[in-house]
């Protein structure tokens, strides 16, 4: 019977997240399973309750992925759902091992290592962004909080995790209640997470104010083309040509920046006259120039290497500097373990495999240093920090989401890359091929968004910000302190059992 509240925590996560943006259920949604936790007479139990609120979680949150499949990548319906579910099953087992390592450290130490869960669970959560093959940290817990921008704003000290964090630790300090409701002491944890929540909002607001008071003085433009890779070549070209030079004419503003967005692209800059021309002047009428997606390719000794990269060309049409996209979508920009996978095929269309980029490179925009992420990247809370770190003044996201539908995935997808612009603080321009193109206070704050798969310019204003938060200048020390805690967890639970055992020998 006790199996129905690892489900109901299940349902409460999807409601937290995009597109229901219930982010208020999070604080309440885990209190169920962690129940079941400390109810769990095995740690297989335990193990097996995590796994199925995780499966269901993320099997309704994930659910674009097999259309992604079948449409792109050429997979029976069979065979996407065999390999959706394999996904599924390997990122459950995160949330199954920090519940099975929680109920292990209790059935050891006694029932206050409860209070271990929250630690374990984010080192689990640093671990997505790890494995498998380079990581998917898509859906952490404190992105059911980007809404709340109150409590956002922690991310600049902490990263995503601290937001994580504080949720968990909360949802264990009620079920705590709940489960020793007769004891005096029980209270005092929910009591720490009061105070630590009243901290949170009162930094939050204090934030707000500081980078609310923020006065942008530059212009930018995102081209939201809505550019369908299923339409035939020379249509595609066309609108590459002069679909994108007529929505720059009917900018209501005078930008000083033009954004193109990830898009799928005939056309190869590098080696097209006509292209590179078109773009060339394109990127003269702006006094920042402008910046793009296309496919970079040089020769090597094994045959032609193909990027993913952005392109910046500044006000005179020169090109300043391209950026290789560093962190690859698996199975769908390059074959991982190519030995293991030789069956397999990436879903792109434009060639069959790319490669990766080393350096985080960073370009001016006239004086002011900026970066570009590419699509996914977005998702990796270190790797747009190492570009911050590295002196970058605006985040730049290129994005093509029509991937997805219209599913929940470019709202979270949005929502993700808000934070990176909270953890940073720094202004970030989304330029998404079809929707959702944003422009990002360093609050997070949506200045403007546009509609899905609709043709639109996203017009508003942004500042080149110096300023490095603590989460920048030091990264995941948070996450570090909470594996120190894991490990000291277990060496506790470990002295705890000796000692018992010590004094039921005697």
């Amino acid at each position: 019977m006790l199996w129905f509240l690892p489900v109901l925590t299940g349902f409460l996560l999807v409601a937290s997240f995009p597109r229901a943006n219930q982010g208020c259920l999070a604080w309440v949604a885990l209190i169920p399973l962690i129940v079941f936790i400390s109810h769990s007479k095995t740690i297989l139990r335990a193990l097996g309750g995590g796994f199925v609120a995780a499966a269901i979680e993320l099997f309704s949150l994930f659910i674009w992925i097999p259309g992604v499949l079948v449409r792109y990548g050429g997979l029976s319906a069979a065979l996407a759902w065999l390999a959706y579910a394999l996904l599924i099953s390997a990122l459950a087992c995160f949330a199954a091992a920090s519940c099975a390592a929680t109920r292990l450290l209790m059935l050891r130490g006694g029932s206050g290592f409860l209070f271990f869960l929250p630690p374990i669970w984010i080192l689990l959560e640093y671990a997505q962004s790890i494995f498998p093959f380079g990581g998917l940290p898509w859906l952490l817990l404190g992105y059911t909080q980007t809404g709340y921008l109150r409590v956002a704003q922690l991310a600049d000290i902490t990263g995503i995790y601290g937001i994580s964090f504080l949720i968990l630790w909360t949802n264990t300090a009620i079920a705590f209640l709940l489960l020793h409701r007769k004891r005096a002491r029980a209270v005092l944890p929910l009591a720490i997470a009061g105070l630590w929540i009243a901290a949170c909002l009162f930094y939050g607001s204090y934030s707000l104010r500081k980078w609310d008071a923020v006065r942008p003085n530059f212009q930018a433009a995102m081209l939201q083309g809505n550019l369908s890779i299923d339409v035939p070549e020379p249509v595609l070209a066309d609108r590459f040509q002069r679909g994108y030079v007529k929505m720059a004419d009917a900018c209501k503003s005078k930008p000083d920046l033009l954004i193109l967005p990830e898009s799928p692209t005939p056309l190869f800059f590098q080696s097209d006259p006509s292209y590179r021309q078109v773009l060339d002047r394109l990127a003269s009428r702006f006094s920042l120039g402008l910046i793009f997606n296309n496919v970079d390719f040089r020769e090597a000794a094994g045959g032609t290497q193909y990027y993913n990269s952005a392109y910046f060309l500044d006000e005179k049409g020169r090109l300043k500097g391209v950026y290789d996209k560093i962190h690859l979508v698996p199975f769908g920009e390059y074959i991982p373990l190519k030995r293991l996978f030789f069956f397999a095929e990436t879903i792109s269309k434009d060639v069959g495999s790319f490669h990766a980029g080393r350096d985080y490179q960073i370009v001016e925009l006239g004086t002011h240093p900026s970066n570009a992420v590419i699509c996914f990247e977005a998702v990796f809370p270190e790797l747009t920090r190492r570009f911050v770190a590295n002196g970058s003044q605006l985040i730049v996201n290129l994005t093509n989401d029509a991937w997805y539908g219209r599913s929940a995935a470019p709202y979270q997808h949005l929502a993700i890359a808000r934070m990176r612009a909270v953890e940073n603080r720094r202004y970030l321009l989304r330029a998404a091929n079809s929707g959702i193109s944003a422009i990002v206070a360093p609050t997070g704050r949506l200045q403007v968004e546009t509609p899905l798969f609709q043709e639109a310019v996203c017009e508003g204003r942004f500042e080149f910000i110096v300023e490095k938060t603590l989460y920048t200048r030091y990264g995941d020390v948070f996450v570090f302190l909470c594996a120190i805690i894991s490990l000291g967890s277990m060496i506790l639970a470990h002295c705890v059992a000796v000692r018992k055992r010590l004094i039921g020998e005697e």
